[in-house]
């Protein structure tokens, strides 16, 4: 998910001086950023690279320097209350069954410890399958797929009550192929932690 944190204003009444507005792009994961356009009725400052920062004070809008020492000095308490955002996983399981693949019993892990980082969490899993079989025999090993990685979750120590499970069959492929057609990258359960 892209961010473009602090693009809100913030007003400080500073002595004698009225309201302003601070407006600072943060940057992405990647180290990206959005844009955003800092407007006080005829002035505008395009703000469009990471750290970028403008202010609207007295009718003047003008563009400000900024860094990520600055930003955490002025917007440490914001910046610590956001919620972790959403992370999405795909674990992809065997042919015909409801066992991982090698790979994605190590990925498993990074969805566990991700749900332990939050306070508060909701998990919802999607079980999908390929095209290979009879529809009614896919929705229910879809569904067969997401109740394994839910069960595992519980086992693990998390609330039952905070997973949700769904089962999508050959509905929503990641590829999309010829009805019975086996197709290892469909074989797969859809895992978003909020």
């Amino acid at each position: 998910m892209r961010r473009l944190l602090l693009a809100a204003p913030i007003w400080v009444a500073l002595a004698g001086c009225g309201p302003r507005a601070l407006v600072v792009v943060l940057p992405n994961p990647d180290g990206s950023s959005g844009a955003v356009t800092v407007s006080d009725g005829g002035e505008s400052v395009l703000l469009d690279h990471p750290y970028a920062a403008g202010e609207a004070s007295g009718g003047k809008v003008t563009a400000q320097s900024s860094d990520a020492k600055g930003v955490q000095k002025i917007f440490g308490g914001a910046l610590a209350a956001q919620p972790i955002l959403p992370s999405h996983y795909r674990l992809y399981f065997e042919w015909d069954s409801d066992t991982m693949t090698p790979k994605s019993r190590r990925r498993y892990e990074a969805v566990f410890e991700d749900v332990k980082q939050r306070p508060v969490y909701q998990v919802e899993v999607v079980g999908h399958t390929d095209t290979f079989g009879q529809k009614k025999y896919n929705h229910d090993l879809s569904l067969v797929r997401a109740a394994a990685i839910r069960d595992r979750l519980v086992r693990d120590g998390l609330d039952p009550n905070s997973i949700s499970i769904a089962g999508r069959g050959e509905l929503d492929p990641v590829v999309k192929t010829a009805d019975h057609v086996s197709e290892a990258r469909n074989r797969r359960v859809e895992i978003t932690v909020r």
